[in-house]
Formats: C-alpha cells, sequence, structure tokens
C-alpha cells in the first residue's frame, strides 16, 4: 500500500500513525464491524478467518489490514486474530482522510498500489476457483463411475 512513495511522503503517513501491541489470540478485526481503522504489522503473525472460523491466511509484517475497509467505509468482511505476538502502527480513517485531502500525491501513490493489489488478489482468488471447480468436475467424474 506504500511502495514507491518518496521518504517525506513516508514520514507525513508515520506522523499520523499510533504504536500498537497485540497479544497471542487477541481479536484485532471483528467480522462485520465498523472500518474505523488500518494496521500496517510490523511484527509477529495475524490470521485472517472466515466468520466460522476458519482460516483464510496468515499475514506477516509489512502488510496493511483493513485498508479497504477505511478506503470503502464498507464493513469488514473477516475477522482478524492475533497468530502470535504482534505490534503494528495503527492508523485511524478519519486522520487518513484528512492526509489524502492535505497531500492528493499521496493519495494517488497509496490508491495506485491498492488498485494493483486487489488485481493480485484478484487473480489469486481467480486461480483458486479455477482449482475449485477442477476439483469439483473430478469428484462427479468419480462419484459417476
Amino acid at each position: 500500500m506504500f511502495q514507491r512513495l518518496t521518504p517525506s511522503q513516508a514520514l507525513e503517513i508515520l506522523k499520523i500513525c499510533t504504536p500498537r501491541s497485540f497479544s497471542s489470540k487477541e481479536l484485532v478485526v471483528q467480522h462485520g464491524s465498523k472500518s474505523t481503522e488500518m494496521l500496517i504489522l510490523l511484527s509477529g503473525r495475524l490470521a485472517v478467518t472466515a466468520p466460522d472460523r476458519t482460516v483464510l491466511t496468515y499475514l506477516t509484517p509489512i502488510t496493511s489490514v483493513g485498508e479497504m475497509g477505511v478506503i470503502t467505509g464498507q464493513p469488514r468482511s473477516a475477522n482478524v486474530v492475533v497468530a502470535e505476538q504482534a505490534s503494528a502502527f495503527v492508523l485511524s480513517r478519519i486522520k487518513f482522510e484528512v492526509l489524502i485531502k492535505k497531500f492528493p500525491d499521496i493519495g494517488f501513490v497509496i490508491y495506485r498500489n491498492i488498485i494493483q493489489t486487489l488485481s493480485t488478489r484478484l487473480g489469486s482468488t481467480n486461480d483458486q476457483l479455477a482449482d475449485c471447480q477442477r476439483e469439483i468436475s473430478e469428484l462427479r467424474s468419480t462419484v459417476a463411475g
């Protein structure tokens, strides 16, 4: 999300972040809750889970969490639980919006990076969906045979 920012632009973002530590098994984000802040994971590991607590993926340092909700205002799409003690920078939605208004060039870089991230995630999801469809077809063939 913050790739290709100049050092001075990155410093502007760091100025509005608050450091925070999280204990193992702590619920960081709850599915369906309001998106009021995002995290930049600095250390530790987070588990992203579905509402039924199925682990969807693990997040490692220098990953952002909650950026989509902060930008779109939509409720959280998953739970995020601390898998290993973690530390992060917390960036509030309000402070982020003020920063983007004050420094539109920072917003341009961040939004471009988000589009790239979403494109990559969509490609990965499409690949996973295709794999699932193949498995379903193979299972149907096996059951029919």
